[in-house]
């Protein structure tokens, strides 16, 4: 991304279209609203009940009032048209009315200034049905194309995550506080190439297109960092690290966590500034994977610790962005995630990854501040016993 343009190619292209047709794997890609034969449906109906009101209330005029006919009720039709339906099928209910008005009135004796001022109104409020109209589809026409390229933006950025990795399975959401947005600051990538999948997790300070420009650069540089042969982790935080310290302002700064699995049953962390994993173990409750020692974020020259972990076969690893913490109701309570143990433990790990996101939903209400993402990994069976018992191993990054 340069300049806020996005540039797209041709592999990009597949990713969103097979993202599109493929849901639930990797991070959804859903495209909002109804399809289009059951919106067009609708607007038919709706138009063909508004037309029949306009009559209704234009033969009830003629039959019941006496006096002066108050023509310009009619334009409440072309008004409520205007709100929803598309400007030709506005503009042929705003003709209809102005039609019906024009024979009440020449059926109704009146004084020649008051018929000329009620018809002039109907024609004013008419036409503004008729220009709202026009306003709101053109409007509508530009975030399409807005969330469109939004989607592909996603998809250039946030690579589909796979659903199988060496002795393990992922699933993964991305959930943008813009509704219109649909990508924002945080950092979701995955590295599977290999024995030793590597992933990040992380979010960067701010909002809007700085963010999500400091985003893609951290990402892009880990996933060349990781193409970079005999490189460990620690060395590729570095990297990354670098690339974030020459694109990052003054105040910028990005929180990540970098794990590595080892198919024996070996996962190493790199936390910089960022929230632990949680451990939902086969048979207990949710766990931190607190590290030795915490490093400052990127771009803020960190001191790198790695620590070590075992994981069981069965096994399940939650990686999140604090979006996941800090979200909160109408009363200010915070997202509690020990009362998720249950949705985390559904059989099938996109349903437990859905089921969480959807408890987040429904308590804000809808309303979420901060953009959200999170990396469900399960482990399998491990290819080599990892040693005995659960230990963590701490030595500095060189």
């Amino acid at each position: 991304m340069r300049g806020g343009l996005v540039s797209i190619n041709p592999g990009s292209w597949r990713r969103l279209r097979q993202s599109l047709l493929r849901p639930g794997r990797g991070i959804p890609l859903n495209v909002s609203g109804p399809s289009q034969p059951a919106r067009l449906l609708a607007e038919r109906a709706f138009a063909v009940l508004l037309g029949l009101a306009i009559t209704a209330v234009a033969v009830a005029q003629y039959r019941v009032v006496r006096g002066p006919i108050t023509v310009a009720w009619l334009a409440v039709g072309p008004l409520l048209a205007s709100l929803v339906l598309r400007p030709r099928v506005t503009a042929v209910l705003t003709g209809w009315a102005v039609l019906l008005s024009v024979g009440l009135i020449l059926e109704e004796p009146g004084r020649p200034g008051t018929i000329v001022s009620h018809l002039g109104v109907l024609v004013l409020l008419a036409a503004f049905a008729v220009a709202n109209s026009a306003l709101r589809t053109a409007a509508q026409r530009r975030l399409s194309q807005v969330r469109a390229v939004a989607r592909v933006a996603q998809s250039a950025l946030l690579r589909e995550v796979p659903a199988t990795v060496a002795a393990g399975r992922l699933a993964s959401r991305y959930v943008s506080a813009a509704a219109e947005a649909r990508v924002g600051g945080d950092l979701l990538e995955v590295v599977s190439e290999g024995d030793h999948p590597r992933w990040l997790v992380g979010d960067t300070r701010g909002k809007g297109l700085p963010a999500v420009r400091l985003a893609s650069i951290a990402m892009t540089s880990f996933r060349d960092a990781c193409a970079q042969p005999g490189l460990s982790l620690p060395e590729i935080v570095r990297v990354v690290d670098r690339s974030v310290t020459r694109a990052a302002g003054d105040e910028d700064f990005v929180t990540a966590l970098f794990a590595e699995f080892d198919p024996r049953g070996w996962l190493e962390l790199v936390t910089c500034g960022h929230p632990p994993a949680l451990r939902l173990t086969a048979e207990g409750g949710l766990q931190p994977l607190n590290p030795a020692a915490y490093a400052t974020p990127l771009g803020l020259h960190p001191d790198l610790t790695s620590s070590t972990f075992t994981v069981s076969p069965g096994d399940r690893l939650l990686f999140y962005t604090d979006g996941l913490l800090e979200a909160r109701d109408r009363s200010g309570r915070f997202f509690g995630l020990e009362d998720c143990v249950d949705t985390l433990r559904r059989p099938d790990l996109d349903a437990a990854a859905d089921g969480l996101l959807d408890r987040l939903v429904a308590h804000t209400g809808r309303r979420l501040d901060d953009d959200v993402a999170i990396l469900l990994f399960e482990a399998g069976p491990a290819s080599a016993p990892p040693g005995d018992g659960p230990r963590v191993l701490s030595g500095p990054a060189w």
